[in-house]
């Protein structure tokens, strides 16, 4: 079979082998027959969230259960570059937007954290509720964009535990309002630096970081960057340079 792109997707997190049936959850049940109207003998699309994608058809089908039949297994090929955006909290229902943004975009791992200026403060009793929210944002995206795989959203981490994300051999840049003579595309370009296949972002909150964020940052070798002369809300930063970097590596456009 040839996936299309009207052909419908669910997220299903076990093995699936070609020829097996497997049995849905209460929930996709639900899904597939009250909000898409699938009937018996309609095709699905399956991801594990690890890079497997599986074509399916509908088995079984009635008030209480369905099946389906694996009838095509295959691998989905890995974007070029991985990227982690470690994200300081932003107010309201920003994060939201970020995660599901951003994963469309191809991000790989995304961190939330408090910055010394980030307004909302999430208690720990609340913390794994939060992320368990952004993980499930993420996991829809994946199934409306087509990706096969699911960014990790980790725990709300402090900032010194943040800039910890980058490991040896890593690009790693710090969006930084002030920084007016690095542009991310200068960086990108950068025969040096540019084309490390592991690139961590660092976006602070509606405040900007504290100098001492900055200058802590850079002791780990973070490169400040700059999106231009346009002061952007951090939801479109965020955003913003997740495309860039998406577009500078061959992944979009």
């Amino acid at each position: 079979m040839t996936p299309e792109l009207t052909t419908p997707r669910l997220y299903l997190p076990e093995a699936m082998e070609v020829g097996s049936r497997l049995r849905l959850g209460a929930d996709d049940r639900r899904y597939i027959g009250n909000v898409l109207r699938l009937r018996v003998g309609d095709r699905l699309i399956l991801f594990d969230g690890s890079g497997k994608e599986c074509d399916a058809l509908i088995r079984e089908l009635d008030a209480a259960s369905a099946a389906v039949e694996i009838m095509g297994k295959r691998d989905v090929a890995p974007a070029g570059v991985s990227v982690t955006l470690a994200q300081a909290l932003p107010k309201g229902s920003k994060m939201d937007i970020i995660v599901q943004k951003t994963t469309e975009l191809g991000v790989n791992r995304i961190i939330p954290f408090h910055s010394l200026r980030s307004i909302p403060r999430i208690p720990a009793e609340k913390s794994r509720l939060k992320t368990a929210r952004w993980q499930k944002i993420a996991v829809e995206a994946c199934r409306q964009c087509g990706r096969a795989d699911i960014p990790e959203v980790t725990d709300v981490l402090s900032f010194e535990e943040a800039i910890e994300a980058g490991g040896i051999g890593a690009l790693k840049l710090l969006l930084w309002e002030e920084e007016r003579e690095r542009r991310v595309r200068d960086v990108l370009k950068d025969e040096n630096v540019g084309q490390a296949e592991d690139i961590v972002v660092i976006v602070g909150p509606e405040g900007g970081f504290a100098p001492s964020e900055v200058d802590r940052a850079s002791k780990l070798q973070y490169l400040s960057v700059g999106l231009g002369r346009r002061i952007l809300k951090v939801e479109t930063a965020s955003i913003a340079i997740l495309t860039i970097i998406q577009y500078e590596r061959g992944q979009l456009g």
